[in-house]
């Protein structure tokens, strides 16, 4: 069954914020059995929204759209789909209600301008949002189904589960089986390389192999679309056990999960601990692996040591090595992971330090250098350095992947 998204929204456009929105429902739609066929980013003009919606009601069944539900003026989705699907716009009691009672648990008045939110189109049913004002909304009309959500990320998100329930009452799915890799320590263009043979026999078994990138990490998906569930998954089985092999070392997860969760679960198995001493990254290490829940069982703490002085005071780097070695060096974030082990009384500690640029800072080290150790308690250690030529985001985010993946192939 096939899904498009519409998002609405001038600030998506003019990337002012970041349509996160689109990905989120992408992925929880087609990890539930449907296929999307088309994803739109438009402007807030009742003029775009309306032929966005009449074209995607042409070409599939279902369509859901995010954004211009608050209770600004400005916003006109609710008087569009009015004109579209007929009825009018009439207060809805029990929506009242639910937003009358949101406020008064905070303490807040209940003002007309959040009352406006309750005038619902006649035609549709309401889907009720627990943690906001604007309620979603259902539209049925001949066989389609049309959806329409706030466009805050974490309302979309409480009420995706709702919408997911719906669609499946309404409609009969086909099967689709996803399988996930996770590929570190090899570039996307060896990776292609090295499973050009694989792909190409998947592709004759109606099995699509896709690649993912993302900051010295390659997520591979294996899909496939139609056919019965168990022949399905039993083909996918079968092809997964061959691509596990065929990668090797370079395979360090098979869900959906990131690098910091898999270090997680095997430190908490382990009963270790963790700690991380950063410059270049600037906390970005600690911040991926906090993200992560119940961290503060395994990670005990991080120190931002962004200047020599810093790097010195706490983290007692030798003088001698700076100014002999450089603070881009091995040298230093060796001395500076055993002193975080000391400091923080952790099992493993991770270090950094870079030159992320744009601008050299003076010396002879090239823009780009980063030096990367990861450390144990017992005093072994392992060190990694390379040159990145990308932008100063990308840098942090390549630093950070290389630095947790040291480590996993690190911890005992």
């Amino acid at each position: 069954m096939q899904v498009e998204i519409i998002n609405i929204g001038d600030e998506l456009l003019i990337g002012q914020v970041v349509n996160t929105n689109a990905s989120y429902m992408a992925k929880m739609l087609n990890n539930n059995g449907f296929e999307i066929s088309k994803i739109s980013t438009i402007a807030d003009k009742e003029k775009a929204i309306e032929v966005a919606l009449l074209e995607a009601m042409q070409r599939v069944e279902i369509v859901i759209l995010t954004g211009g539900l608050g209770p600004t003026k400005d916003d006109i989705t609710k008087t569009c789909l009015v004109k579209i699907f007929e009825g009018e716009l009439e207060e809805n009691i029990l929506v009242s209600k639910h937003i009358e009672n949101f406020f008064a648990q905070r303490g807040l008045p209940f003002t007309q301008t959040n009352r406006s939110q309750a005038y619902l189109p006649t035609s549709c049913e309401p889907i009720f949002n627990h943690v906001g004002t604007a309620p979603g909304m259902v539209f049925h009309k001949e066989k389609k189904t049309i959806i329409s959500l706030p466009g805050v990320p974490f309302e979309m998100k409480e009420m995706m589960p709702k919408v997911v329930h719906i669609l499946k009452e309404k409609y009969e799915l086909e099967s689709i089986v996803n399988k996930h890799f996770i590929v570190a320590g090899i570039s996307e263009s060896f990776l292609s390389d090295m499973l050009e043979e694989f792909e190409q026999e998947v592709g004759k078994k109606n099995i699509s192999l896709a690649y993912l990138p993302e900051g010295g990490i390659v997520r591979l998906r294996l899909s496939l679309y139609g056919g019965e569930k168990k022949k399905s998954e039993a083909l996918m089985q079968e092809e997964t056990n061959r691509l596990r092999k065929i990668l090797g070392q370079y395979c360090i997860g098979e869900k959906e999960e990131n690098i910091a969760e898999i270090i997680g679960k095997k430190l908490l198995e382990n009963k270790q601990t963790l700690s991380t001493a950063e410059s270049c990254t600037g906390g970005n290490i600690a911040h991926r692996i906090t993200l992560v829940s119940g961290a503060s069982a395994y990670f005990k703490g991080s120190v931002i040591a962004y200047n020599n002085e810093v790097k010195q005071r706490v983290l007692k780097v030798s003088s001698d090595t700076l100014e002999k070695y450089h603070a881009v060096s091995e040298q230093t974030v060796i001395e500076m992971a055993k002193s975080s082990i000391e400091i923080m009384n952790t099992d493993y500690a991770i270090a950094t330090s870079g030159l992320a640029g744009p601008n050299s800072d003076g010396t002879s080290v090239p823009v780009g250098t980063v030096w990367i150790c990861v450390a144990n308690k017992k005093g072994e250690y392992k060190t990694f350095t390379t040159c990145y030529h990308t932008t100063r985001e990308n840098f942090i985010e390549r630093v950070t992947n290389n630095s947790l993946f040291l480590l996993l192939n690190f911890i005992k």
